[in-house]
Order: structure tokens, then sequence, then C-alpha cells
């Protein structure tokens, strides 16, 4: 075995699904299979200290689905992660010079040309290429520019791109080179593209596109590539929120606000009328919407704008649980009751003021927002913000989001091998 792809075709076996659990054991989550520790296929257990990364592999277990792409399901990943990424044994550092050398936009950046076929100039997909090309140049030079700020770069007689890449590289988080490693693979995408998408440099949706711009695979696998990249983003959103929620507080909040952290200063209490307000609580119900209907992510009610702590207390509410039943009542009225299970909410304390958290993961269907004296709509999250998409856009987002119906993935993706 000497890639990810080889790892993907190891299986777990013996595994009894009614007797699946999970154990907290020391400062870990762990799962168990007939009462002893369920180990990877290179005898690693799986564990992780926050729960919900040990659940989303023992509820995937449970299911045994045949609609997720094996290539890319949580628990390969997770599995590949604990024995090739967390070990002393990374398969991409042992390769890393045919991966560099295999690169097309390594060679553009080197030798000033990519090996690329590019679209004839009168081939329809001629523009998209040269656009998506010139627009992913630009990204990849964020990505070194931002590295050049980092690092001084030792002089050698290597180009100074490939030490940037090899340190870029290194300074991913283990659950980010897994998925690298595995998009890189399955895909055949080289190093560049994987490394621009996990650092959040370009949009999975650039992703697919740059793959076809190159002409990696053919137009007729968009939407299967579509789909894998989104499940391999959704598995680092997954960590992302762990290992906010693993910082204290004050670490989180100082942050500030982005595409998995709002803040709002109440629930229902319009500051400035001294009142009551449903547009204030709205205004959380659309985070809470765009957060499912996203890649997940936490709002914190009683936060400012400038990240200073207002405190649940300006809510007026009799107690706490009251305030926590108001909340809930109003997600499962204008959100829906099926919405619970991808939702949970907690109280911290911050000096004398308390503070809501309400953690949200990727819901598996779309969700709309329904609040009485409210139009209905859709949200979705953009970059610190929770957008209202309109009729068209939320049919095309929802069918790319959420798709439904016949799985063609482990059919079709045989293609791509």
């Amino acid at each position: 075995m000497n890639n990810y792809i080889d790892y993907c075709n190891l299986k777990n076996i013996n595994i009894n699904t009614k007797s699946l659990e999970i154990v907290k054991k020391d400062d870990f989550y762990i799962i168990y299979n007939n009462g002893v520790q369920f180990l990877t296929p290179k005898g690693y257990p799986y564990k992780h200290k926050l729960e919900r990364v040990i659940a989303m592999v023992c509820t995937e277990m449970m299911r045994q689905s045949s609609t997720t792409n094996h290539h890319f399901s949580f628990q390969t990943l997770f599995g590949f992660q604990r024995d090739c990424v967390e070990s002393s044994n990374d398969f991409f550092i042992n390769k890393w010079k045919k991966i560099i050398d295999n690169d097309p936009f390594v060679r553009l950046k080197i030798y000033g040309k990519s090996g690329i076929t590019p679209f004839p100039p009168d081939h329809e997909l001629f523009n998209f290429s040269f656009i998506i090309i010139s627009m992913l140049v630009r990204s990849i030079n964020e990505l070194i520019n931002k590295t050049i700020r980092d690092y001084i770069v030792a002089d050698s007689d290597s180009h100074p791109f490939l030490e940037l890449l090899c340190r870029v590289y290194h300074e991913l988080t283990p659950e980010q080179k897994a998925v690298v490693q595995a998009i890189s693979e399955v895909h055949r995408s080289g190093i560049v593209l994987p490394l621009t998408v996990v650092t959040g440099l370009i949009s999975p949706t650039e992703y697919v596109n740059g793959i076809l711009a190159l002409q990696i695979q053919e137009e007729k696998y968009s939407t299967i590539l579509f789909s894998e990249i989104n499940q391999c983003m959704d598995y680092l959103a997954c960590f992302a929120h762990s290992n906010a929620l693993l910082k204290p507080l004050s670490l989180v909040i100082a942050e500030g606000e982005s595409e998995i952290l709002e803040f709002k200063s109440t629930l229902r209490w319009d500051i400035r009328a001294g009142k009551t307000n449903q547009a204030v609580e709205r205004a959380s119900l659309k985070t809470i919407a765009a957060f499912l209907n996203s890649r997940g992510g936490t709002l914190l009610i009683g936060i400012r704008d400038d990240g200073s702590i207002e405190g649940i207390e300006t809510d007026k509410f009799v107690n706490e649980d009251k305030f926590l039943l108001h909340l809930w009542t109003l997600i499962r009225t204008c959100l829906g009751r099926e919405v619970s299970p991808f939702i949970s909410t907690s109280l911290e304390k911050i000096g004398e003021k308390t503070i809501c958290m309400v953690t949200c993961v990727k819901n598996n269907r779309p969700v709309f927002l329904r609040q009485p004296g409210f139009p209905e709509e859709f949200y979705i999250r953009v970059g610190p913000a929770s957008n209202a998409m309109d009729i068209s856009e939320a049919l095309k987002y929802i069918g790319d989001w959420f798709p439904l119906g016949k799985d063609t993935t482990n059919a079709e993706n045989k293609n791509l091998d």
C-alpha cells in the first residue's frame, strides 16, 4: 500500500452495526464494537476529543449508506487520517517530487508553460478555460504571497515556489492533509489545486472548474466531482467547528465573524426600540437556516458585532430555561421539527454575562425559513453573511447541494480511476 486509493480498498471486518457505541474515556470519545475498541485497518482506535467527529464516523457505519462514495466517506477519510497522516508514514511526502513534477501549475510557475493542452480558439470552451485558468493563477499567487509574508525562504538552487508549496502543506491540519491527498489522487488534480481549495482561497465550484479547464477530467463528470469535493469540504467543516469548540470562548470571539461563526446581540429584544421584535428573532433564524443549508456553523447570541459582550440577560426572560424554551420553539415552528438533530445549544458564562451557543451541522435536506408575518425564504452562508436566494438560484443550489434520487457516484466513478 503506497497511496490513498490503495488505502480505500482496505476493509474493516467484523463490524456488527447493532453493537456499535460511543464511549467517553479520559478526554476522548471512542467507538466500541461488541464491547471492544473498534480499530482502523492499520490498528488505530477511532477516537477524537469531540463527540461530533466520532458520531459522524459511527453513524455512517451504522447506516452503511450506498449513496456515499467510499472514496470520500467520513469513515474512510478519518481512518486514513489516523492511519497514515497522523502516523509517521505520510505517503505524500514519500512521493512529493513526482507530484510536484506532474503538476501543471508548478510547470507554469517555474518554466512559464504548463503542459496544459488548451482548448483551440474555435472550441466552445476556449473562453471558459482561459478565464478559469487565469483566475486560478491569481488565487495561487495569493496563496504564495500569503506564505511569503509568514516565512523567510532559504536561499537555494531550487525555485522558491517549490519550498513555499512544501511549507503550505506542512502547515495544514491532519484533516486538511487527508483531504489534499484524497482529491489529489482520486481526481488526479496535482498538489496546487487541492492546496488552494482546502485553504479556502478557491471554492469547490472553482476547484471543479479548474479540473475541467485543465482537461484533467471530462465535463460529463462535473456533477460527480462537485459531489465528491463537497463531501470532503463537509469533512473539513466538521473539524473546523470542532477545533473552534476546543478553544476558550473568548478566543473564538476574538477571531471575529466568519463563514462558520456569527454574533447576535439578542434573541428577541430590540435594543434601540426598547421592546421585543419579531424582526430581531428573524435575524437569528436566518443565520441558523443558512448554516443548516451550507456547511454548518456556530451562532453566538449575546455578543455584539464588535465582539463585546451583551449577554442574553438583555432579552429579559425570567430565567435561562425560558430563554432556551423560546429559542427552540422558534426553531421548531419556523424551521421545522426535523432540523432538531442537526442543532445543539449550550449556555456559557463570560464574567457575569451569559452567552448562548447555537451549533449547527449541515442538514440532510434543504431548510426553508417560514416565520409568520414574513415571506418564506431560503438562506445560505456566503462569507460572514446569510444571504437569501431567489427561486431559480435556490432550485439550482438545492439540486447541487442536496442530491436526491438514484445515486450514480459509485458506478460512474470507476471511469475516474
